[in-house]
């Protein structure tokens, strides 16, 4: 029994990681095309120009970037050479992203695109998409790596979720600038609906399960919705199957975060998981030392 659950907890963290995160195809210039006509570094067009994407229908989003030829770190402006996206998270259930660049790596002021694709099943609002970059600060010759948050560079992008008939609601970027804009805003507490299948029948109603940094040394939040007011069990499963953590948690209507500390246990690949006691929702997390 022991080896069933885990098979099913692999394939849920398989189906969900393919699902909500990058495409399971490689990033490469056929994915999707990049314009070279954005003004300044960033992404575009802005939010407000993408329609809501409707549940139960497949969706295929195209966003243009340019890369930025400065970042600042720790108060010091540096130039970079290079810019890779590590990942984007916090994308509604049922899409993933790919980028037309080999490795999601941009030179210095470089054009590119992003597209995002899949058959959305999400609970309706408005999505912050949560990006982690790698930065090569320097030369060709010397260069100096440094994890950055996206939101550090000004990356901030929204995707809204509309059940079909919804009225539209415009984009709420209120705390840009103090960056507290909510990864998760409801619309009128809804749930999915015109889904048929997939995604959406795992853990139904708790959406937008994040996990940053991940992979984590020390500490990471986890962040999700529900549309409900419940008791949840959070664990967390080793590669073998074996719980090495348990805890209940009073879960409230709206957006819940709560962190998860490496404390003793070793580096490596583990299973994080959100049980009401009938569904599951899992996802795949990596300790690092």
């Amino acid at each position: 029994m022991k080896k069933i659950i885990f098979t099913l907890l692999t394939f849920c963290s398989v189906y969900l990681q393919i699902n909500a995160q990058h495409c399971s195809n490689p990033s490469d210039n056929t994915v999707c095309i990049s314009l070279d006509t954005a003004t300044k570094p960033g992404l575009a067009p802005l939010a407000d120009s993408l329609m809501p994407l409707i549940n139960g229908t497949n969706v295929s989003v195209v966003i243009q970037f340019r890369n930025y030829d400065t970042a600042t770190v720790s108060g010091v402006k540096h130039p970079i050479y290079a810019l890779r996206i590590d990942t984007i998270s916090n994308l509604p259930a049922g899409l993933c992203w790919a980028s037309n660049m080999p490795n999601d790596s941009f030179g210095s002021l470089e054009y590119g695109c992003i597209l995002v694709s899949g058959t959305v099943c999400a609970a309706p609002g408005q999505y912050k998409l949560n990006l982690a970059v790698t930065a090569n600060l320097g030369s060709a010759a010397h260069v100096v790596n440094y994890s950055l948050n996206g939101d550090d560079a000004g990356l901030y992008y929204f995707i809204r979720v509309n059940n079909s008939g919804d009225v539209v609601t415009a984009i709420d970027t209120t705390g840009e600038t103090a960056k507290t804009v909510p990864t998760f805003i409801s619309y009128n507490n809804e749930t999915a609906t015109g889904c048929t299948s997939g995604i959406g029948e795992i853990g139904n109603h708790i959406n937008s399960l994040t996990i940053y940094p991940n992979p984590f040394t020390t500490e990471a939040s986890v962040s999700f919705y529900s549309d409900r007011v419940e008791r949840v069990t959070e664990k967390l499963t080793n590669v073998l199957g074996s719980e090495v953590y348990s805890k209940d948690l009073d879960v409230t209507m709206g957006v819940n975060s709560y962190s998860i500390a490496k404390g003793a246990l070793t580096s490596g690949v583990y299973f994080y998981s959100i049980s009401d006691g009938k569904s599951v929702f899992t996802k795949r997390i990596v300790i690092t030392e």
